[in-house]
């Protein structure tokens, strides 16, 4: 039923999109992908969204006993206090003293799998942590559970803005080591994240790519992640849009969850903070 459900909205969405291709030549940037995103946007309607299921499938894990410790997750600290989800997601990344580190909404459901369901790094690794694929075309478009309960999570915040502070020198550190990650030019490629994101005009294989200093933009995107990507029939979330691009640039991969993952997803939400745009997840994405 889900399969059916995805294939005839990809049909429809694709088709809602492909105006805002032709309608606009490729030097338009970022006002081409505005018309895009409104477009696949009106043409999914939150209650036809597939990501929902994604939702449901999270809210059963969350509170699913599992691990050596045969315990559930209700009384993770995402920074609220234990077992509040609600406005969490709207608040990370953030530092926690119990690990001494600025954290993800997914490196910190990593850190309570370990502390809580007495899973080992090892464990949390094969069972929630994506194969670290070479190429795009390797990628499981089947997601994981780690999605899963991230999509429940960050959807507890729908209706909020994000709203991140920078209240100590450990959040500020990671701030800063995100926007070197952003401008800072290397690899093999000689590329940035700035390359692509950094301006208006900037598409890739005629596709226009969003402008991430753009503040109302950089909300757009971060308030809809997790989301919907309709090329991949699946969930996909920022840490999953960040490691894109760093794949792109022939970059070693991101680990989920580590320092610079924490850093890049830090200084992009703070870019998102100066704007005024709601969280809604699930997202819907016609590519990402």
């Amino acid at each position: 039923m889900r399969q059916k459900v995805q294939l005839g909205l990809a049909v429809t969405l694709i088709s809602a999109a492909m105006p805002a291709f032709a309608a606009n030549p490729v030097n338009q940037g970022n006002d081409a992908w505005v018309e895009m995103q409104q477009r696949v946007e009106q043409a999914m309607p939150p209650e036809a969204n597939p990501g929902a299921f994604t939702i449901d499938d999270g809210k059963a894990l969350f509170f699913k006993k599992a691990g050596p410790n045969n315990k559930d997750l209700s009384t993770c600290d995402f920074g609220l206090g234990p077992g509040v989800v609600k406005d969490a997601y709207a608040q990370l990344p953030r530092y926690f003293p119990d690990t001494g580190r600025v954290e993800t909404l997914e490196g910190r459901l990593l850190t309570c799998m370990e502390k809580i369901q007495g899973f080992t790094p090892e464990q949390v690794k094969e069972k929630f942590l994506m194969p670290m694929y070479k190429t795009s075309g390797e990628e499981d478009g089947t997601g994981s559970d780690l999605v899963r309960l991230t999509t429940y999570i960050a959807a507890q915040s729908n209706g909020e803005p994000f709203k991140i502070k920078l209240d100590n020198a450990e959040e500020k550190k990671s701030y800063h080591l995100g926007e070197y990650m952003f401008f800072h030019r290397w690899g093999e490629m000689d590329l940035n994240c700035a390359t692509c994101h950094a301006y208006n005009e900037r598409t890739v294989r005629g596709v226009p790519l969003p402008n991430l200093l753009d503040t109302h933009t950089a909300g757009k995107i971060a308030a809809a992640f997790p989301a919907y990507v309709i090329k991949d029939g699946t969930m996909r979330t920022q840490w999953w849009r960040n490691e894109r691009c760093v794949m792109a640039m022939r970059l070693p991969w991101i680990e989920t969850g580590s320092p610079l993952d924490a850093a890049l997803t830090l200084f992009l939400r703070i870019q998102a903070t100066k704007s005024d745009v709601k969280i809604n997840i699930p997202g819907v994405k016609p590519r990402a």
